[in-house]
């Protein structure tokens, strides 16, 4: 027999653990949800960064902030200030652990380790029915944050793959008050390759090889090369490991999840939680979920991610042909950006909360002619698309 709720959230990372906190804000009015998630324990596997106001009140316990960081690329390099908002950097086990004691402190939210999704939801009579590894339920609505099985090429105009490594080391090499944002490796024809480097104390720092391409690469794929990368940076000092981690993000989906009904809701990083050209998700989830459990407490009804404004959509499209055309200038480029616009400005832009003033001023910032360029090429593009659907039209009608 099966089990009624409300509401099934279909895996519990950061997108359906957020959804679970922003509705425990709604007390008595928090539909009775259940949280169907495939591990059977959460460990320290990830981390979450994000330009945050330091006088904003977080639920998490931050492991770092960091006021300055640097942009480095062909021998130079560039010091920023984050002013009022510095970069948060917020560990997995810490986020965690927040979501878990915010689900027990609700009744009406039961999260169900180690559980696996058997088929796709089917819906009948205005209900969903899941059939999980451990019974059948029914609900409402249902959110659905799980990835796709496999990530594929072509399903995004570029994919960021990262793969890296926090260390403790013998001696001091690092310096906790300053982050390495980008620090661009040698040009490559296949790829836009750059180091991101997190100390949190003088010896110990999560270490990430991070890259920008048309292909997502795995670990074994960027293995060695994380490893040159930390043998330079520690310089010989002898360290160990503590953990690893492993992503693929992707940037600008070629498709937009599809819709199966009003009550059934696909987000997250794989449908359009992360931001296009940086990757950044952390904060965009959080306002989706905060919107999302207000409708479901309201109206019973689950909402998907808000699409960016047009502009902003189109900035993203422009920048990210560019880097999938000319990786070789994807340094360049990035330096030129921190390098000449405000700080600030960037922040902003790079965290989806900037403005039109923001945009011109990353517009100006970068250089002119492979942005023209490009924008030319996307239009030429669209426009034959067109010429080729209207085509078809008119010969199905024939």
């Amino acid at each position: 027999m099966s089990e009624t709720f409300d509401l099934v959230i279909l895996g519990g990372g950061c997108a359906g653990l957020g959804l679970s906190m922003a509705l425990e804000a709604h007390g008595a009015q928090t539909p009775r949800t259940l949280v169907v998630e495939s591990r059977e324990m959460y460990q320290n596997d990830r981390t979450w960064c994000f330009w945050s106001d330091e006088t904003q009140v977080l639920p998490y316990k931050i492991q770092h902030r960091w006021h300055t960081m640097r942009v480095s690329n062909g021998g130079r390099s560039v010091a920023l200030h984050c002013g009022s908002t510095p970069y948060h950097m917020l560990a997995g086990e810490h986020f965690y652990a927040t979501a878990l004691a915010s689900i027990d402190r609700q009744p009406n939210i039961t999260l169900r380790m180690g559980t696996s999704v058997n088929s796709e939801p089917s819906f009948a009579a205005g209900v969903w029915t899941v059939d999980t590894s451990a019974g059948s339920v029914t609900a409402r609505a249902v959110v659905d944050t799980r990835p796709p099985r496999s990530v594929e090429m072509g399903g995004a105009t570029l994919w960021q793959s990262f793969y890296g490594w926090e260390i403790e080391c013998a001696a001091a090499v690092f310096d906790a008050t300053s982050l390495d944002l980008m620090n661009f490796l040698d040009p490559d024809p296949r790829h836009v390759p750059f180091v991101y480097v997190l100390p949190v104390s003088p010896t110990r720092a999560l270490i990430e090889l991070t890259v920008f391409g048309a292909q997502p690469l795995g670990r074994s794929e960027l293995s060695s090369q994380l490893e040159a990368v930390v043998a330079k940076l520690v310089g010989g000092s002898l360290f160990k490991t503590i953990r690893s981690e492993h992503g693929i993000l992707p940037m600008g989906l070629r498709d937009a999840p599809r819709a199966l009904h009003s009550s059934y809701a696909r987000v997250g990083i794989m449908a359009g939680g992360a931001r296009p050209s940086t990757g950044y998700a952390f904060q965009r989830i959080e306002s989706w979920a905060h919107e999302c459990a207000s409708s479901l407490a309201r109206h019973g009804r689950p909402t998907p991610h808000r699409p960016d404004p047009l502009p902003l959509r189109l900035m993203d499209r422009i920048f990210l042909e560019v880097l999938r055309t000319h990786p070789v200038r994807g340094g360049a480029i990035f330096f030129s950006l921190f390098g000449r616009a405000q700080p600030a400005r960037v922040i902003r832009f790079l965290s989806g909360r900037g403005g039109v003033l923001d945009s011109f001023a990353v517009i100006a910032a970068v250089p002119f002619t492979p942005f023209i360029r490009a924008a030319l090429h996307l239009m030429w593009r669209a426009g034959r698309v067109d010429r080729v659907d209207s085509v078809d039209s008119v010969e199905k009608v024939a």
